[in-house]
Parts: structure tokens; sequence; C-alpha cells
């Protein structure tokens, strides 16, 4: 199954409306594999490390991911800025980083949407560890378009009524 196949199967249940005649459900924007790697628990803080994210079929970028610092010490404090190019901001709807630390597990958190500028989500995280643990984190940075989808007596009310 090729990235589009598998984004266009991934949906994300996030909100129903109060009356329950319609709900929101984000559907993944971006490529499945727009990952990079952080290091974590070694000694010298390391330059940024970034990623151009990609639509579903790998072929249009669609924006950027920066983590600054790249690596460090158990406790350094990661900000991780995700920009949306101007084209896309309309599509984009949230931005979510999943992070995958191995043996201490798997999490995702929501980048918060800059005020003055819709296309720019940030998050900073700090590295957790115990003392002289080394590991190479993963991080998949993830672009949410939103759609709402209305319940079948819906649109059928919907429809009678046009």
């Amino acid at each position: 199954m090729n990235n589009a196949t598998r984004s266009s199967l991934l949906f994300l249940t996030v909100l129903t409306a109060c009356g329950g005649d319609e709900e929101i459900v984000y559907e993944q924007y971006n490529a499945l594999d727009d990952t990079l790697e952080i290091e974590v628990g070694i000694e010298d803080t390391l330059d940024p490390v970034d990623i151009v994210l990609f639509s579903t079929t790998g072929e249009v970028e669609v924006g950027t991911a920066v983590v600054r610092p790249g690596g460090g010490p158990i406790g350094t404090r990661h900000d991780m800025v995700v920009v949306v190019f101007d084209e896309y901001q309309d599509v984009v709807d949230r931005a979510s980083v999943r992070t995958n630390s191995g043996n201490r597990g798997k999490d995702e958190y929501d980048l918060t949407r800059d005020s003055a500028d819709e296309g720019v989500y940030k998050l900073t995280l700090e590295s957790d560890g115990a003392a002289g643990e080394i590991r190479t984190d993963e991080l998949t940075f993830r672009l949410w378009d939103a759609i709402v989808v209305e319940d079948e007596e819906t649109q059928a009310a919907d429809e009678s009524a046009e």
C-alpha cells in the first residue's frame, strides 16, 4: 500500500458537533514518512535538524519542520517549528508530532498555531531519560485537513430540502 492510500485511510476523529448532526475528522495531508531523528542523552548540544514535508504522494513540497537543537543531554528543551507553505495554509488546519522514544514509548502532541501567521506551528518538548541513557528518538510530523462529516439523517434532510 502506498503513502497516498494509507493516508487517505487514516482518519482521526477529534470533535463531535454539539447537535450531533456533524462531526469533524482530520485526514492526514502530508506523507506518512515525514520523519527525522534527534539524539537524546548525549553530552553536546547539536545543530538544528530539519525536514521538508511532502504531500501524500511525496511529489509536492508542502512545508518544512525544524527541531532546535537537534540533540543534547537529558532535559534539553527542543523547539519544534512547522511552516506550511502559503499555497497550502487554507487546507492545513492542524499540525502534530508523533514521538517514538524506543522503550520509553510513543506519543503524539499538537503544535500550537501562531496567532500572526496561520502557517506556523510551534511546540517545545523536554527530553526525558535516566542518567547515562543515550538514545535516538524519531519525530514524525503530521499535517491535518479538517473534514466535516454529516450523519445520514442530516444528509437526508439536506437533500429533501433541496
